[in-house]
């Protein structure tokens, strides 16, 4: 058994524990309990002395590639799938360190997620726990060699069912598809559908058949709504949201939104000589995403977190500028942001049994942080000194 000893903590992350500090104590990979502050245990327990750290449950990044670099995207195709998997390894491990114990990757070239989900969950490398859709289905468009090898094609019905089965065949989790075009390719119009709501409902109901679900890249309003009406499951981006988008969003139990704006701020401040166009898109959406995702916030919608990280110009372990970035740009409140990357993500996903917060029964991902994130919530770009993953301190 190990004990991190000296914790403060937030009361609305924990659960069957009413005290502001205390001890949480790990068997394995489980929180057994969490006590008030003992002065002495022992000697055969492993006693981690928190110092008065926050512990707050491990973050989630529901919107990931880990084979991409931050960098330019044409350097990133040109790799090897041995690179490709050497670089993923590092990018996983930088978010790990970051707090980020649980990662959604929403599509990596040559099965790099899916293979590296394995070997961590075998224990072969550290790594935070991987959420993988393989492939991104997508329709045949200008603008999709960009990121080749990135995507499955499939347009119609029946060819969405034959690329939801090779995705499920070679191990993803979920299915990722492409709903609107999009900011980083060069040939997309953000805006714009490029799946009827014919094809959404059929990589839906192929993705039901297999027991999983949908995620759809989506900024346009129209292909929202279509979305919500095929049963996706998750709606990245959901950059220019009307006041109909919401209302069918409020209380939907099976439709939620990732909302994203790292990308979209990096992206109008820096990118590569190579994807200057991306620049100009990012910058037409960006007050569209203010005002529509502020109105979702007000509205009481399940807010999910993600940034997409790895896309041009984000570099992983940086993930947790979303977090000073939702304050500043949205003005969310604190503890809102948090539980956005805690137990709504992990209800998101279908795993707040296991993660989201910080109780006994639940899988010990703790991340320690140094100051109080609801005074200043940059502490949790900057201050993240302890990292506990599956009951191991790996980082601190």
């Amino acid at each position: 058994m190990k004990v991190l000893k000296n914790c403060r903590f937030i009361p609305e992350l924990m659960e069957g524990y009413e005290g502001t500090s205390g001890d949480v104590l790990v068997e394995d990979d489980r929180i057994l309990k969490i006590t008030e502050c003992a002065d002495e245990y022992p000697e055969d327990v492993e006693v981690y002395d928190m110092g008065g750290k926050y512990a707050l449950p491990g973050f989630f990044d529901m919107h990931i590639h880990l084979s991409l670099s931050g960098g330019d995207t044409l350097i990133d195709n040109a790799k090897t799938p041995v690179q490709q998997a050497l670089d993923a390894v590092k990018f996983a491990q930088d978010s790990l360190m970051a707090g980020f114990t649980t990662l959604r990757d929403v599509g990596s070239y040559f099965n790099v997620a899916v293979e590296l989900r394995d070997a961590i969950n075998a224990g072969k490398i550290v790594g935070p726990n991987i959420i993988a859709s393989g492939k991104i289905v997508t329709p045949t468009e200008n603008g999709n060699d960009f990121f080749a090898g990135l995507y499955n094609e499939a347009d119609g019905p029946d060819e969405i069912r034959k690329a939801v089965r090779e995705e499920m065949k070679n191990g993803a989790d979920f299915i990722k598809i492409m709903g609107t075009g999009a900011v980083m390719n060069p040939g997309g119009e953000p805006g714009q559908p490029i799946y009827s709501l014919e094809e959404l409902k059929a990589v839906v109901e192929a993705a039901k058949f297999k027991d999983t679900y949908v995620a759809t890249h989506c900024h346009g309003t129209r292909a929202i709504k279509n979305s919500i009406l095929a049963g996706v499951h998750t709606i990245e981006h959901a950059s220019i949201l009307d006041d109909e988008a919401i209302e069918m969003l409020k209380g939907n139990e099976n439709t939620y939104i990732i909302p994203t704006l790292n990308i979209i701020s990096g992206l109008v401040e820096s990118v590569p000589e190579s994807s200057t166009f991306m620049m100009a898109k990012a910058k037409r959406i960006l007050e569209c995403i203010k005002v529509g995702i502020r109105k979702a916030y007000d509205a009481g919608l399940l807010l999910g977190f993600g940034t997409d990280q790895g896309a041009t110009p984000l570099k992983h372990g940086e993930n947790g500028d979303e977090f000073a970035l939702r304050k500043e740009f949205w003005d969310m409140k604190e503890i809102d942001i948090i539980k956005q990357a805690t137990i709504n993500s992990a209800i998101i996903a279908g795993r707040d049994k296991d993660y989201g917060t910080i109780k006994a029964g639940k899988i010990a991902d703790i991340v320690g942080v140094e100051g109080n994130p609801l005074e200043d919530i940059s502490r949790l770009r900057n201050h993240v000194e302890v990292v506990v993953k599956s009951g191991s301190v790996v980082k601190g």
